[in-house]
């Protein structure tokens, strides 16, 4: 009580309030220091989007371009061929699949082809993922 008695004295059995105010020069500076942590503060919100976003999209075209890569493990040989499926079951991807020969050809006893998996967004140029595994026919390995 004697805190309030001497910030604001009685007049006429009441507090007086008056002239114990923000000014107007006190509320601008208050507006410009607010705005000069806010800026900042915004910017670093807004970069954390989106390298969320594109955390997101890297991660679905990595789990496509490995369901691809599993599909292709569980084909036979002779039914692994080249192909392009856009939009890949229902997504926003792009999904092609190159395969070349890396020694031997179609014709040969052994062999051995190359599966390139690329994943886009649709309509982008741009690859976000490439995978690459190879499939051997009648090539033994080890002793």
């Amino acid at each position: 009580m004697r805190l309030l008695t001497k910030l604001f004295p009685k007049s006429g059995g009441k507090y007086n309030y008056r002239g114990r105010g923000f000014t107007l020069v006190e509320l601008i500076m208050t507006v410009v220091v607010v705005s000069i942590v806010a800026i900042p503060l915004s910017l670093l919100i807004s970069q954390h989007l989106e390298s969320v976003l594109q955390s997101r999209d890297y991660t679905a075209a990595v789990n496509l371009a490995r369901l691809e890569m599993e599909k292709v493990n569980n084909l036979s040989y002779n039914n692994i061929v080249s192909g392009s499926f856009s939009p890949y079951q229902g997504t926003n991807y792009d999904v092609t699949r190159t395969v070349t020969y890396a020694q031997g050809d179609e014709a040969a006893a052994e062999s051995m082809k190359k599966i390139v998996v690329d994943v886009k967004r649709s309509g982008d140029a741009a690859v976000l993922v490439s995978l690459v595994t190879y499939v051997t026919k009648n090539i033994i390995y080890g002793i």
